[in-house]
């Protein structure tokens, strides 16, 4: 993975947008990993004067998640453990929001405002230290004791973290994890023979406007797991959010008959579709609620 890595970020969109093998590492991460997209991935990182031990953040609404990155791009070299004490540092200081953006540069500043809001909604915070390089045998003690007191004073004062080692094991792992979710190939037939249909061609493309009931909508593959929605900007926010809160008392209130005009439907984008016998089949599907 290390060379992998090094050929990867050698290309011009990590050589323009970062300056050192460091941040074009952990921006790698997040591109390649956490499917960040080019805007968000420099948005997140953090790394340089004043970071406060804390390489990249972002929130992931769909996990209900604030994850903090720390990374070691060293090749096959071993990590001892500064970079644990440096994670444990900026667990510390994630605690004071308001002295931690006194002291902090621009780009995390930016960043906590987002944090301070996921953590009024009860977010957990991730830290994940990301290295190609192996732990010595005292920083896996270390790492296993900065773990179970991580643990315990997160129950303490209800600022639920956990810290996970993501070393080049895992990072193929999730890579390989990652490829597989990036691009899902689903397919599907919708029976259009009681719907409400507009097909219409915009710029050489064909289009279908559809209004479909629920009951056919929930019968499209790749609901449960996520995948029909993974090439969508902005997935699910999470029960307690105000706009699902909406959702909800929309479908079980008194005006559920207006459900179609109060949210948005869903888009369905697919590489290749097919009208027939009343039927639309489309290859290829991915949807953006």
């Amino acid at each position: 993975m290390y060379k992998r890595i090094s050929d990867d970020i050698a290309h011009e969109y990590y050589q323009q947008n970062f300056p050192n093998d460091g941040q074009r590492f952990v921006a790698w991460y997040l591109r390649n990993i956490h499917l960040r997209d080019p805007i968000q991935t420099r948005d997140d990182v953090t790394d340089g004067a004043d970071d406060k031990q804390i390489d990249a953040v972002f929130v992931d609404d769909d996990k209900a998640t604030i994850f903090v990155i720390q990374g070691k791009f060293i090749g096959p070299s071993s990590v001892d453990a500064e970079p644990l004490r440096e994670v444990l540092s900026a667990w510390i200081q994630l605690r004071d929001l308001v002295r931690l953006q006194e002291v902090c540069n621009n780009k995390l500043k930016q960043k906590l405002s987002e944090v301070a809001l996921a953590i009024e909604d009860e977010y957990e915070v991730c830290f994940e230290l990301i290295t190609t390089g192996a732990l010595t045998d005292s920083a896996q003690k270390d790492l296993a004791t900065f773990q179970k007191q991580l643990a315990e004073l997160s129950a303490k004062d209800e600022f639920p973290a956990t810290l996970l080692l993501v070393n080049e094991d895992e990072i193929r792992r999730r890579y390989d994890f990652a490829l597989e979710r990036e691009n899902p190939s689903l397919s599907h037939s919708l029976d259009l023979s009681a719907c409400q249909t507009l097909p219409v061609t915009i710029a050489g493309t064909q289009v279908v406007i559809a209004v479909v009931p629920l009951s056919e909508c929930i019968k499209f593959p790749g609901i449960k797991d996520g995948t029909l929605f993974q090439k969508n900007v902005r997935q699910s926010l999470g029960l307690s959010n105000e706009v699902n809160k909406g959702i909800k008392n929309t479908i079980y209130g008194d005006r559920h008959r207006d459900f179609f005009f109060f949210h948005n439907g869903i888009t369905a984008i697919c590489n290749k579709m097919e009208t027939k016998d009343s039927r639309l089949h489309l290859h290829g599907v991915s949807a953006e609620r």
